[in-house]
């Protein structure tokens, strides 16, 4: 199946903003489907993103993208489904395939009103050479809480798909509260093997950076700020498994929910059974839910 082109970059140039209350959030839908902003006054939660336009394979460290159909990496950009092999198509400079094509491409402005939005995307068969097309929707809510979203996708094959989803946001917090009962450790290609017991507590910015994989988190993380703000972050359980990134010395932090580990596709191949991957039937939806609850500091409104 060839491969569909690419434009050589986004353009996240036209914005849309919801609102409630002290709350904002921004969206380039053509820029990957982002969240580009989100804000209480003049807090901001992720790291805003200023740029219009950037190459595919070297997008901005900000906002928040989502991932779709699968998370993370893919070893070699290969694997096996159903007795056949398919291979995905790597982006310059990248040995492997990563987060899908979702935040390769513009989305759709389906609904749009004062404290909502719903961002689609409709990918057809061959795109990075994923064989099934499909559909994703973002369907982001405001509310005196903070931001809500939530996930669907839907198989618009006639053949059982694979996949995964979940998003990838560059927060502006320095630490990350948690309990992880389980770490999946990765090799020299940042890939990982078998999982193992843990009891991860807290991660957060260093000098040294972080990239860690794990699962059985319970759906529950609370993001802090030095200055008091907190994210409480609740997460249905289909999004099993969590993703903490930070480069070195970096000011930012991901603490990415997601439904499957990093190369899900191959390891559930090979026998392991705690990868999240999840297989979507011919015109099957799935949806799943995220809360980000933000908070003030006490006194500050």
């Amino acid at each position: 199946m060839p491969d569909l082109p690419f434009p050589a970059t986004l353009d996240a140039s036209e914005r849309v903003t919801i609102a409630h209350g002290p709350h904002r959030a921004e969206f380039a839908p053509g820029g990957g489907g982002r969240l580009t902003r989100l804000s209480t006054d003049a807090h901001d939660w992720i790291v805003p993103l200023a740029e219009t336009d950037w190459p595919l394979a070297q997008w901005p460290r900000a906002g928040s993208y989502p991932l779709a159909p699968y998370s993370n990496r893919v070893r070699d950009g290969v694997f096996t489904f159903g007795g056949a092999r398919h291979g995905l198509q790597p982006l310059p400079g990248r040995p492997q395939a990563i987060h899908g094509g979702g935040l390769y491409q513009p989305w759709e402005v389906r609904h749009l009103a004062d404290d909502a939005v719903d961002l689609v995307l409709r990918q057809p068969a061959g795109v990075l050479g994923w064989p099934w097309p499909y559909e994703c929707v973002q369907r982001y809510r405001l509310d005196s809480r903070g931001l809500s979203l939530t996930l669907v996708m839907i198989n618009h094959s006639d053949a059982p798909m694979p996949f995964g989803c979940g998003i990838h946001p560059y927060f502006t917090a320095t630490r990350v509260a948690l309990h992880a009962r389980r770490i999946w450790p990765t090799d020299a290609d940042g890939l990982p093997g078998a999982s193992q017991t843990a009891h991860v507590r807290e991660l957060g910015q260093s000098a040294e950076g972080c990239d860690t994989y794990l699962s059985q988190w319970g759906g529950r993380a609370t993001l802090h700020w030095p200055d008091g703000h907190e994210l409480a972050l609740h997460a249905d359980p289909a999004f099993a498994h969590l993703v903490v990134y930070t480069a070195p010395g970096a000011d930012f932090l991901c603490v990415e929910p997601v439904t499957n580990v990093a190369d899900a596709f191959n390891l559930a191949a090979a026998g392991e059974t705690r990868t999240g991957l999840r297989v979507l039937a011919p015109g099957e939806r799935f949806s799943a839910s995220m809360l980000l609850a933000l908070q003030a500091p006490r006194g500050v409104r």
